[in-house]
């Protein structure tokens, strides 16, 4: 037995405090993490059926008038704002904000300040207790408290605000058949609430006043409140649920109504680093935020952070709803970043593809429009009627036939080499430019007369199929502009490569004219110019450039790869690199 503690007294403090510290401690929890509307309110409750339970600890152990009205007094108020809390916390989670109105809000108000001012000026007027009179029950003395009309008139608006409250949770859970089972609970809780304030009319006590009985009742009730809202919250489902949800690897996120954040998975955290619950989506993920609307639950894309092929998500919000009533809403995040780029990518190589079958159509019509003349001029010699066969007009005409035909050959094969490349995997590996070019030189036909010289050798990271044309491309390009032996020189910068020709030299305004799809008499070659390179090194991200300056024939620069040291990669197909310098005469025989 404690010291100085009448031993009739202790089951009652016993009882009290336990219900105390269960109520703070519910209390500490739900404030902690709140994951619904209105449970900041429930916490509320139990704080205040918390300390309403210690008041009762004093009521019980204190045998002092004065002291024993104070108590008294908060023990009206401590039921007061339970009940008001309850009601706050029952209508939020149902979708409702009592509050709202200015007329509610003064009757909440005047409730409370009647359950403040009537007990504390109960001196005057009496009308709470009438009387205050020590009596002597089982051994111990105690205070009988005499209940007046101010009294009951706290006491039942109290259970009034309480049963509303009540009524938004059991409509609430009832139209929800799977939360069904936890209005059991929920009514549990409330008949025991009753119970708690009739046991001094039905059980000879030593604390026979009911208001400082009410707090165990109440405990109860808060409880049953808790488990009605979180009743499945270690069955099989729920637990699977949540299980999903913390596993899953797209972030997701639960936010409330007002755009709040109530819960994040792993995958959510590892994303935006750790969010602090009850934070604004606003403030916590403001990309995020900014991007999509919660209203719209059809699928949105949003770009997060600075990285152009990166970043790039599907996200789809959910309403989360509990009866006819949204709660919340879910965000559930996809990276489509890979999906993303290979969509633009694809749309550009089309774009692309679809320029190159637009210029070789126009420049096949050329060579198309010479066969045609000269074939008429050979049909017209060989009908005429009289006049003598002319062997060199008949040669001359054959030649210009046979020479555009090639040409037509050229332009069909240049379209049907970068149509395959184009569409080739889009593996990247590191491809040594100098060998690369060299075995260019040998595969492309009437190249044989062009030597290479390779300044600075490196290794490129590329698509090997899609480089070896581009080569091709600069290789034709050189030959096309050179009549007899020539010269080509390649240079490796820090971000690509030049490449560079004695072969004819071009007007400086005419620099452009290699780049683009247009057909051109004033310079020799297919008619596709270096729009091909131009294709192949924009499906790697590069940029490709005439210098108009260059004096000498053609400089071509190619810039924005990834370049290394040829010997500090490990190169495609075991190619080595050239040791520099001339790598070819004019005289070697390794064509096609």
């Amino acid at each position: 037995m404690l010291p100085g503690i009448e031993a009739a007294r202790l089951p009652y403090v016993a009882a009290f405090a336990a219900s105390a510290v269960a109520c703070l401690a519910v209390a500490g929890l739900l404030g902690r993490r709140p994951d619904s509307p209105g449970e900041r309110e429930l916490a509320g409750l139990f704080v205040a059926v918390g300390l309403w339970a210690v008041n009762s600890v004093a009521r019980v152990l204190v045998v002092d008038p004065v002291v024993t009205r104070a108590l008294l007094s908060v023990e009206l108020v401590l039921g007061a704002a339970s009940a008001t809390l309850w009601l706050l916390f029952a209508a939020r989670y149902a979708g409702y904000d009592p509050l709202a109105a200015r007329p509610v809000r003064l009757l909440f108000g005047g409730f409370l300040a009647v359950a403040v001012l009537l007990p504390v000026t109960n001196g005057l007027h009496g009308l709470v207790w009438p009387s205050l009179d020590p009596v002597v029950r089982q051994g111990v003395v105690v205070y009988a408290v005499g209940r007046g009309p101010g009294h009951y008139a706290i006491t039942l608006t109290g259970y009034g605000v309480a049963l509303v409250g009540l009524y938004y949770l059991v409509r609430l859970l009832w139209s929800t058949p799977p939360a069904r089972p936890a209005v059991g609970a929920l009514l549990t809780g409330f008949a025991l609430l009753i119970g708690a304030n009739l046991l001094p009319y039905t059980v000879p006590m030593l604390v026979r006043h009911p208001p400082t009985v009410t707090p165990l009742g109440a405990a109860f009730a808060a409880i049953g409140g808790a488990v009605a809202v979180r009743y499945d919250l270690f069955g099989v489902v729920a637990v699977a649920r949540r299980s999903v949800f913390r596993t899953l690897r797209d972030p997701v996120a639960v936010v409330d109504p007002e755009g709040r954040l109530l819960d994040t998975n792993d995958a959510y955290d590892e994303l935006f680093g750790p969010v602090e619950v009850g934070a604004a989506l606003t403030a916590a993920c403001p990309d995020l935020a900014a991007g999509i609307d919660l209203d719209d639950t059809d699928a949105q894309t949003v770009h997060l952070g600075d990285d152009p092929d990166a970043g790039h998500y599907s996200v789809t919000v959910s309403p989360v709803e509990v009866g006819s009533r949204v709660r919340g809403r879910s965000l559930v995040l996809r990276d489509v970043s890979d999906l993303t780029a290979a969509t633009r990518q694809l749309r550009r190589q089309n774009e692309q593809l679809d320029e190159i079958a637009y210029s070789a159509a126009h420049n096949l019509r050329n060579p198309l429009g010479v066969i045609g003349g000269y074939a008429d001029v050979l049909e017209t010699h060989l009908d005429a009627e009289g006049e003598a066969f002319d062997p060199r007009l008949a040669a001359n005409c054959l030649a210009k036939i046979h020479s555009n035909s090639e040409r037509m050959e050229e332009i069909i094969n240049d379209l049907l080499r970068v149509t395959h490349a184009s569409k080739a995997a889009s593996a990247r590996a590191f491809v040594a430019v100098g060998t690369a070019a060299e075995r260019a030189l040998g595969d492309v036909e009437g190249a044989d007369r062009l030597s290479l010289a390779v300044e600075g050798d490196g290794a490129v990271r590329a698509n090997p199929d899609q480089f070896e044309m581009l080569l091709h491309t600069l290789v034709r390009a050189a030959r096309d502009r050179t009549d007899g032996p020539g010269e080509v020189r390649l240079s490796v910068t820090d971000d690509g490569f030049a490449f560079a020709d004695d072969g004819t030299p071009i007007d400086p305004e005419d620099a452009e004219v290699f780049l683009s799809y247009g057909y051109t008499t004033k310079y020799p070659g297919t008619g596709l110019g270096l729009a091909v390179a131009q294709v192949l090194a924009a499906s790697h991200g590069w940029s490709v450039a005439v210098d108009p300056d260059y004096r000498d024939g053609l400089r071509v620069v190619v810039s924005g790869a990834t370049v290394r040291p040829a010997d500090e990669v490990t190169l495609v197909e075991g190619a080595d690199p050239p040791s520099g310098g001339p790598t070819r005469k004019p005289d070697d025989d390794n064509g096609v």
